[in-house]
């Protein structure tokens, strides 16, 4: 500015950089604007994979559950403490530990410790400490360890999916009682097509968890070009160069806030696409993975407690219908 104003011929010689700023105007809010479009776009498709995620808990949980209960429930013969019972029981209960875990794998898969293979001594403790305790006492120390602590660790994810695929095995012919029934009868060919169509549901649910997961990865794991991002960088701090060189020349000292403003707007718009681009790390603008874990473990919990309340209504129900008749 000290030079502008008392350099007459400096200023004239500059000011034919207006026109050249005027041009660069437009390619360079072109490149502003497709580059924060992608980057809320991606951000958008990972809320919405986040979504695809807990619904699917929702529904598997949901339909492993009453797959587990409701042939108990219209089962007069029923009894509580007979061991089919008690199995089932403790199938529902561990399917219901494996759909919490999942969520925290993946939050783990796409938000890992910053660091975490150099990390030593007590650092290392007290991160594989925070690991364990978002796990609990959903699983048995060897599974923990298995997921947390294991070669495999970094595929978590698949781990906990290739155990539900098990267990929505186990479930779709857990029900004994039934089975022998209809054996005895000689309806095998219900027995099969029963037990394959609920495998074939839990599986397909199953197959949509996978899914929304390998959307969360593919959004984490491919941000734009870097060739793309260094180009508009570039270009931007040129033509905010060039602003502030002829915008100086014209006006001086009464320049200096509006061009403040208009480089904090500018630079903003690409320190705002850098955090949609990866939405999975741990600033407050990034989405809220420990949230996500919070929300399944409460939805599945109601959810195995509805389904076995409901049961226990129905029976009592159909008792007391018993005995009025």
């Amino acid at each position: 500015c000290i030079l502008f104003q008392y350099d007459d011929s400096l200023r004239d010689a500059l000011e034919p950089i207006e026109d050249l700023v005027s041009q660069l105007l437009i390619p360079v809010s072109f490149l502003l604007v497709f580059r924060l479009g992608r980057a809320a776009i991606r951000f958008w498709d990972a809320r919405a994979a986040m979504g695809r995620l807990v619904e699917g808990c929702r529904v598997l949980s949901s339909s492993a559950f009453v797959q587990c209960y409701m042939m108990k429930g219209y089962d007069d013969s029923f009894d509580e403490n007979d061991i089919d019972a008690v199995e089932e029981d403790e199938l529902a209960d561990l399917f219901a530990c494996w759909v919490c875990v999942l969520p925290v794998a993946v939050k783990n898969f796409l938000r890992p410790i910053a660091g975490e293979g150099k990390l030593k001594g007590s650092e290392r403790r007290c991160a594989d400490g925070q690991r364990e305790a978002e796990i609990g006492s959903l699983l048995d120390a060897q599974d923990t360890i298995q997921i947390l602590h294991s070669e495999k660790t970094i595929y978590a994810p698949i781990l906990v999916l290739n155990q539900l695929r098990h267990l929505a095995y186990e479930i779709s012919f857990a029900d004994r009682r039934t089975t022998q029934r209809m054996e005895e009868e000689g309806d095998r060919e219900h027995v099969n097509n029963s037990g394959g169509a609920v495998y074939r549901q839990l599986n397909d649910e199953i197959d949509a968890l996978t899914g929304a997961w390998g959307a969360m990865e593919r959004i984490n794991s491919t941000p734009l070009p870097f060739a793309y991002v260094a180009h508009l960088r570039t270009f931007l701090m040129i033509y905010l160069a060039l602003l502030h060189v002829e915008t100086t020349a014209h006006f001086g000292w009464v320049s200096i806030l509006p061009l403040f403003a208009t480089s904090w707007g500018l630079l903003g718009i690409e320190a705002a696409s850098v955090e949609c681009e990866r939405p999975f790390r741990w600033s407050s603008n990034h989405l809220p993975l420990g949230k996500m874990c919070i929300v399944v473990a409460k939805n599945v919990s109601q959810t195995l407690d509805d389904v076995k309340i409901g049961i226990r209504r129905r029976r009592r129900q159909r008792q007391q219908c018993r005995k009025n008749k």
